[in-house]
């Protein structure tokens, strides 16, 4: 699909600039800004917007420095990860401003010596996509239960980079899987993708197609069945499983074979019955992304491939799942296999932010239900079409195929 990124490109402006340059009036939405420290420091970008840190020490670190209380500095800047918290961290320190209280710790661990020992205190965000993401590691599954199996894909001429994707292919899954978890969060529940892993580290197969990339890449907008069809052919079919799948060769895939992109094979008729058995809770499927696609993500869009990859892939993954079924009350009604997209929310291009709404046909009206949601991405905007834990009776996700029902075999609840 052709995803564009507006709302991505906003939200890397607003929260994680990390130029300590002045801005012009009026760059900065008023409704984002928050007010600064008494003693306007410059924080280098790494404490724009408290709101998006994760709730504990990290967010308490960030509304005391804007409050002008003092804050602790680990001995060590690098274990900050994130490049504009390594400067700030390093400046403070520079300025002698490194022997300060620890806010809300508990008194036995006082004297801990590295921000990751802290109980309160996750994991300093590596990068801007995992303030974005709400990463979570995904739910692994080690036995032949109902999962995701991320797969490395090369053609039979192309050299084998399985090191470098696949680390990224793990890193994308646990973004995708944390717009899931923080959508359940909500309504008080967790709900993980459940993906398939060894002694508890996700793991990604490694696999040789058989044919060139000259022979994949048709031009015809079939490459995405091409690919399928080969994975089936080297035993790649498990009913249980549903292949997200990094295809590292430069193949067309939509639009008439037109655009380099991704795509998902999920030849399923519609199915919107509430029932254990329905159609999209079964393998095997293959959601896709091109190499050839991923890579223009940075010229075309304007932003990291890490900012926009997961979304792509939840995506695709998502239709292989059954979103967004005609029948929906938001459907935009452009696929005849039943798993399209939904309509109240603009695509990002637009400024939307949910990860099923765009549009194949000309002409769709998009409308603005999540307008308030800021720059939140949404796994289904007001929980109305294809994703919520609670539905209330007699609405439409109560009686019709759910992502969010625990009867959703590709996800665990709990």
């Amino acid at each position: 699909m052709k995803h564009k990124i507006y709302f991505i490109i906003l939200l890397i402006v607003v929260i994680f600039i990390s130029s300590c340059t002045p801005k012009p009036a009026g760059e900065i939405p008023v409704a984002e800004k928050e007010t600064p420290s008494e003693t306007e420091q410059d924080d280098f970008g790494c404490f724009y917007s408290c709101k998006y840190f994760p709730e504990g020490y990290a967010k308490q670190m960030c509304e005391d420095w804007k409050a002008g209380k003092g804050v602790y500095w680990p001995d060590d800047c690098a274990i900050m990860e994130y490049e504009p918290c390594i400067k700030f961290c390093e400046s403070e320190k520079e300025a002698g401003k490194d022997v300060l209280s620890v806010p809300s710790m508990p008194a036995e661990r006082q004297d801990t010596p590295s921000m990751n020992g802290f109980s309160d205190f996750p994991q300093m965000p590596s990068s801007p996509a995992d303030f974005l993401f709400h990463t979570r590691k995904p739910f692994c599954v080690e036995n032949d239960d109902y999962r995701a199996q991320l797969v490395y894909a090369r053609p039979s001429d192309a050299p084998d980079r399985y090191d470098e994707i696949s680390q990224k292919q793990k890193q994308w899954i646990s973004n995708a899987n944390g717009i899931v978890s923080n959508e359940a969060s909500k309504f008080g529940i967790t709900a993980d993708i459940k993906i398939d892993c060894r002694n508890n580290e996700i793991n990604v197969l490694n696999v040789v197609l058989p044919k060139t990339s000259s022979q994949y890449n048709t031009n015809d907008g079939k490459t995405t069945l091409a690919i399928a069809e080969s994975l089936k052919e080297l035993e790649y079919k498990d009913s249980k499983v549903k292949y997200m799948v990094y295809y590292d060769g430069n193949a067309d895939g939509c639009e008439g074979g037109k655009a380099k992109c991704s795509g998902q094979a999920s030849p399923k008729v519609p199915d919107d019955k509430l029932s254990e058995d329905n159609r999209y809770n079964i393998g095997p499927d293959y959601s896709i992304l091109y190499d050839g696609g991923i890579n223009e993500i940075p010229d075309r869009y304007h932003t990291e491939i890490d900012m926009l990859a997961p979304i792509i892939m939840l995506h695709e993954y998502g239709h292989t799942l059954g979103a967004v079924q005609s029948s929906a009350p938001h459907s935009t009604k452009d696929s005849e296999d039943g798993a399209g997209h939904c309509n109240d929310e603009p695509p990002q291009a637009e400024g939307g932010n949910d990860v099923m709404c765009k549009s194949d046909k000309e002409g769709t009206i998009f409308g603005d239900a999540c307008k308030d949601s800021a720059l939140e991405i949404r796994y289904d905007c007001n929980n109305d079409d294809y994703f919520n834990p609670k539905p209330e009776e007699g609405s439409y996700l109560a009686t019709h195929w759910n992502l969010g029902s625990p009867l959703n075999r590709f996800f665990e609840f709990g």
